[in-house]
């Protein structure tokens, strides 16, 4: 009987924990725009303080929390060369933000550290530029394969700082027209988040007046990008 209670008592101990991280991570997860503040999917604001959204993960959120709630009792109860603030021996400021003075063991203010440092990269701030790309660099496609009769520079749509999944492209133009395609976003190898270059297929029309302006909508957080304005339009040759 012990032992089965032992085990019940273990599932119990699990069960408490994932519900309080839950908890706590669940106002930042939900999907939506929270503004330019918004995190990657898998991503939670610290909250270290009520403004503090850095984008870190949850366990980084739940620690935090707890590190707050145990500051007093890392603190020196007789003071010393900080005054009031002077921690107990092994223990340092956490340097979260300019006047952090919760003390934590040395690896976690290096965790506060390395989450500041990546805390842009963590934001779902969509990154949106364009490059160009002639029709005769594209892999052939359809069966049989089918290539472009003419080989004009296009418009690539590219974007980091994305959520991977299915996005939206959006070209606006001045005249109000709005066209758009779906665009899968893989994972970015080498940052947070998804990575997308999708071949518009739109021309390059470098002797026009700009006329339109491309968007992207992140498939996550449904944000939409800042515009980017092309030239486009014209007809080839």
């Amino acid at each position: 009987m012990t032992s089965i209670r032992r085990t019940r008592a273990r599932r119990l101990a699990v069960a408490a924990a994932a519900l309080a991280l839950a908890a706590v991570a669940a106002p930042a997860l939900g999907a939506g725009d929270y503004g330019p503040d918004t995190c990657l999917n898998g991503y939670v604001w610290r909250d270290a303080t009520p403004t503090d959204h850095v984008c870190v993960t949850p366990i980084v959120r739940l620690q935090t929390a707890q590190e707050n709630g145990a500051a007093a009792a890392h603190r020196s109860p007789t003071g010393g060369p900080y005054g009031p603030d002077t921690c107990l021996n092994g223990y340092v400021w956490r340097e979260a933000y300019a006047g952090d003075h919760a003390c934590v063991l040395p690896p976690r203010r290096t965790q506060a550290r390395n989450d500041n440092a990546q805390a842009a990269a963590r934001r779902n701030s969509l990154n949106v530029w364009l490059t160009l790309y002639r029709p005769s660099q594209q892999p052939c496609t359809g069966n049989p394969c089918s290539l472009s009769s003419d080989d004009a520079q296009r418009y690539r749509v590219r974007a980091d700082r994305i959520n991977v999944g299915r996005a939206t492209v959006r070209l606006r133009w001045n005249t109000g027209k709005v066209q758009s395609w779906p665009a899968e976003v893989r994972q970015n190898p080498s940052a947070p988040g998804g990575l997308l270059a999708f071949p518009s297929k739109m021309l390059r029309c470098p002797a026009s007046a700009v006329n339109a302006a491309f968007s992207v909508r992140d498939p996550v957080s449904l944000r939409w990008s800042a515009p980017v304005k092309v030239r486009t339009g014209c007809s080839t040759l």
